[in-house]
């Protein structure tokens, strides 16, 4: 337990926001608002949670699209497709471009599921991300392939994922959320 948190806190921002990029003075970080402030220069910097995507993807079946990672963090654990969202682009340009360099497919239609709050570990710290949902909805899945970051892909019915499995807990909150609201539609 102490080797967790003890590790928790060495990748804590707030342990990498210690110099100023402008001057390079030494400033303080405060985990109460996620901001660094210069104690020379003044500048300050807000720790924003990063954008990402998420797809859901289901088949005629009704199974789950999941992906295998093919890179850090959680390489080999079955995860969502999507990714980061980049600068002037918008959540949906974002995932239509996931899908299509993750899945080589394209999407005949998407639509807002929900966002969730994550935390990622990247080069050694945490990233705060919040997670855009999309159902995409696939009518052609003969060009599907896994590439980019992704080394294999199942589909599974969503009664059926092991939740303590999945890698980030958005996704668990996900998939916890589809099978609540299967659930809700027996």
């Amino acid at each position: 337990m102490w080797a967790k948190s003890h590790k928790y806190m060495q990748t804590h921002p707030k342990n990498h926001y210690q110099y100023c990029p402008r001057c390079s003075a030494k400033g303080n970080f405060s985990i109460e608002h996620f901001s660094f402030t210069c104690t020379k220069c003044n500048f300050q910097f807000f720790l924003n949670s990063a954008a990402a995507v998420t797809a859901l993807i289901f088949n005629d079946s009704g199974e789950l699209l999941l992906t295998k990672r093919g890179v850090e963090p959680e390489k080999g654990k079955l995860d969502l497709p999507g990714g980061f969202i980049d600068p002037k682009e918008s959540a949906e340009q974002a995932m239509m471009r996931e899908i299509e360099e993750e899945l080589d497919l394209c999407p005949d239609k998407i639509s807002y599921f929900g966002s969730f709050p994550n935390e990622y570990l990247f080069s050694g710290t945490i990233v705060y991300t919040t997670d855009f949902v999309f159902k995409c909805q696939v009518s052609d899945f003969s060009k599907l392939k896994f590439r980019d970051d992704i080394m294999g892909l199942q589909f599974i019915h969503p009664s059926k994922i092991d939740i303590s499995a999945l890698p980030f807990q958005s996704v668990k909150n996900i998939i916890k959320q589809i099978q609540y609201e299967s659930g809700n539609k027996k």
